[in-house]
Order: structure tokens, then C-alpha cells, then sequence
């Protein structure tokens, strides 16, 4: 494995390259490349890795009996999944992760990991670990504020505020497509899309594709 598509990659803060590819050969780690929309763990799988993203997106969502789900998280170049399960002594995963697009995963066996626990850059990987999944606890909560605003409206002006937020600007692209979106913030599309054009109506948004502007905060 190269070691050079690690670098900069928040689990590896504050390691050194030569360390880090030690590191993940004495874990037994392994690279797999998924296509859009295939599966990487489902729902009741045993989990025994972390994923860690080297490039594209995955969604991690649940799905009910009748096939409708509900995206939980977007995860991208850098961030982890599978984690809370890898970790836990109760590894079954309650959600399924797949890649919204071209993906490709460096699996990190976390058991296998910690028979090195002793090594003092193992100890940094943890503790960055601890940090990314701090981190992914607060996204969930951002998803929560979202769906639990009472009108559609609501929920839309506080995900595009997050989203702004995030940016960093008022100007921002909206991650999602338009069906990707009514899902995250448990919407029917049709009424998500007439809704964002009132919103444009009224003065509050420009949309252009994924582009958008709050015009009115």
C-alpha cells in the first residue's frame, strides 16, 4: 500500500509516514474498491474494520421492511465508517453503508490493532480515532436538529443553514441531489422541490443546480 495517499488524513494526525505504513501492515489492512451503489457492510453484518475513505462518498443509511431509507450520514475522503461496531463487543451493524459513487476503502481490523496498543503511535491512532468519532456523534446530532423541526420549511432552512455553516460562506453547493436530500431530511421530493422553489419565490434562496445562496439569514 502506498503511503502517500495517507497523508494529511485526520487518523493519521501527528504520524509519520514511515510509521503509518508499519502500522497498517502489522494490522493486516487491506484496500477494496467499490462501484457506485454497491454495498460495503449491511444491515446484521458482524463488523470487524474500520473503513476508512481514500476517495469518493459513502452514504450510511437504514432501511425499513417496504425498501425506504433514511441517509444518516455522508461520509468522504478522510472520514471513517463502521467504527461505533468495530469497536463495540456487540458488532452487528444497525445500518448499512454503500458507496454513493466510485469508492475506495483502506479496511483497518481493529482487533488486530490493538494487540499493538503498546506502540506509542498506535495509542495517537486511537486517540485520533476517538476524536473522528467524536466528531461523526456531532454530525448525527446535526441530522436530528434537522428532522426534528416541525414543517418542511424548517427543516430545509436548517439544513442549507448548516450547510452554509460548514462553508463557511452564504454561497455554498448543496451536497446531495435533490432525491438524496429529501431523504436526509425525511421529505417527499416532490414536496421538497415545490418547496424550494417557494423559498426562491419569497426572497430567502438563489438555486442554481446544487448551487445555492441564502439571501436572507
Amino acid at each position: 500500500m502506498n503511503h502517500k495517499n495517507y497523508e494529511g488524513l485526520p487518523l493519521f494526525r501527528d504520524m509519520e509516514e514511515s510509521r503509518i505504513r508499519e502500522i497498517l501492515l502489522i494490522a493486516g489492512c487491506y484496500i477494496r474498491n467499490f462501484k457506485k451503489g454497491n454495498y460495503i457492510y449491511e444491515e446484521n453484518e458482524i463488523i470487524r474494520s474500520i473503513g476508512l475513505i481514500l476517495s469518493g462518498h459513502v452514504y450510511m443509511i437504514r432501511e425499513d421492511l417496504w425498501g425506504e431509507k433514511d441517509i444518516l450520514v455522508r461520509m468522504g475522503r478522510g472520514e471513517i465508517f463502521g467504527e461505533n461496531f468495530a469497536c463495540s463487543p456487540h458488532p452487528a451493524s444497525s445500518v448499512t453503508f454503500y458507496a454513493q459513487e466510485e469508492a475506495e476503502v483502506l479496511f483497518i481490523p481493529y482487533d488486530r490493532l490493538l494487540r499493538h496498543a503498546g506502540d506509542g503511535d498506535v495509542l495517537v491512532f486511537i486517540k485520533n480515532l476517538i476524536a473522528m468519532m467524536t466528531a461523526k456523534s456531532q454530525e448525527l446530532m446535526r441530522k436530528i436538529n434537522v428532522i426534528s423541526r416541525k414543517s418542511l420549511r424548517a427543516k430545509i432552512q436548517c439544513f442549507l443553514s448548516m450547510e452554509a455553516e460548514k462553508a463557511g460562506n452564504s454561497n455554498f453547493t448543496i451536497p446531495f441531489s435533490r432525491e438524496d436530500m429529501a431523504e436526509y431530511i425525511c421529505a417527499n421530493r416532490s414536496a421538497l422541490s415545490r418547496e424550494l422553489r417557494a423559498m426562491e419565490k419569497d426572497g430567502l434562496i438563489t438555486l442554481q443546480g446544487r448551487k445555492c445562496h441564502i439571501l436572507h439569514k
